[in-house]
């Protein structure tokens, strides 16, 4: 199913999302996209039991906390 969903962002959200469109390159609504599928992610994870976290050479920098 498609559809159209008008959001409304602030003036910081919206420069965030335009410089990460540009970086990633891609549309607004990609990175939006993009956003969803990695929250979906991480909140299926923790429900498993595990943690989401940022990992430099097989060891956990940060741990991301948050996401209910």
């Amino acid at each position: 199913m498609n559809g159209r969903l008008n959001i409304q962002f602030n003036e910081k959200q919206k420069k965030a999302l335009e410089k990460l469109a540009t970086d990633l390159g891609t549309t607004k609504a990609g990175v939006i996209k993009t956003g969803l599928s990695l929250l979906e992610v991480a909140l299926r994870e923790k429900k498993l039991g595990n943690q989401l976290g940022v990992v430099r050479d097989n060891k956990v920098v940060k741990e991301i906390i948050g996401i209910e």
